[in-house]
């Protein structure tokens, strides 16, 4: 079984971790995970350099590195 993480990574909190059964709404959850924490649209930027450490999605928003990353994991066991 594949689940699809969103890895919310703030220096303000903990690093925090939701899970996903599709690819298109961790994404999508992501996205809007940064949007609403970005303060300066200047901070928000989406990279492509994560894709080939397997990131699905990877974009910061802050300018101080605060990100939010999708990857996929595989699972053995059915839930």
């Amino acid at each position: 079984m594949k689940l699809y993480a969103v890895i919310i990574e703030d220096r303000h909190t903990d690093v925090t971790v939701h899970p996903f059964t599709n690819a298109e709404k961790a994404i999508s959850e992501a996205k809007r995970v940064a949007k609403k924490y970005c303060r300066d649209e200047e901070d928000y930027e989406e990279h492509d350099y994560g894709k080939d450490d397997g990131w699905l999605f990877y974009a910061n928003y802050s300018c101080e590195v605060d990100s939010v990353r999708v990857t996929e994991i595989e699972v053995d066991k059915e839930i």
